[in-house]
């Protein structure tokens, strides 16, 4: 079932935007593989998460198309969705805007109270899934055609926990053209 979803979330992708798919997947302007690493922040308490992720680039035409995926709390909740977005700077910085959708899964828990948690030791314990809204904006510098480095914010917004997820990220892969000099003759 959770394969059958994730197909579902890439398809979404692709249909929010045809421009990548109307066109030779030949003349890509870049891609990145991103692994990332913060903390995750929720709504609920402002529980202090340790979470890593890895995210895949495609860049065209100024969009930027990625599948993310975010394991928080050592494994104990998941996040995977598909965004789409655009993208300003090609030489040293680029910032990205990007909005998509989410599959957020994980083991939900409550600790004798009225108010949830998730992964507490104390408390019933249960699974729980969700889709939810994913927003993100980045600032990467970008020192080699290859290679960026670079900070995003992350914003899970669904029906059980709202994250805030500031992650530090290094961009691998097919990032820029060369830069050419400007010097005469």
């Amino acid at each position: 079932p959770n394969d059958l979803k994730n197909i579902i979330l890439i398809f979404l992708l692709f249909q929010f935007n045809n421009k990548l798919l109307s066109q030779d997947l030949k003349k890509i302007d870049g891609f990145a593989i991103n692994p990332k690493i913060g903390p995750a922040f929720t709504e609920l308490g402002g529980n202090n998460l340790p979470s890593a992720g890895i995210e895949i680039n495609i860049l065209k035409n100024k969009f930027i198309y990625s599948l993310d995926y975010i394991a928080h709390d050592f494994l104990n909740q998941n996040q995977m969705g598909v965004m789409m977005g655009k993208y300003k700077g090609d030489k040293y910085f680029r910032i990205q805007y990007q909005a998509g959708i989410n599959m957020f899964w994980g083991k939900y828990s409550t600790t004798g109270t009225t108010q949830p948690w998730i992964n507490t030791d104390r408390g019933s314990r249960s699974s729980f899934h969700t889709v939810s809204a994913i927003t993100k904006v980045g600032l990467k510098f970008i020192p080699l055609k290859n290679l960026s480095v670079g900070t995003d914010l992350l914003i899970n917004l669904n029906f059980k926990n709202t994250m805030f997820i500031p992650m530090l990220s290094i961009e691998i892969g097919n990032l820029r053209n060369v830069i050419k000099s400007h010097k005469n003759g």
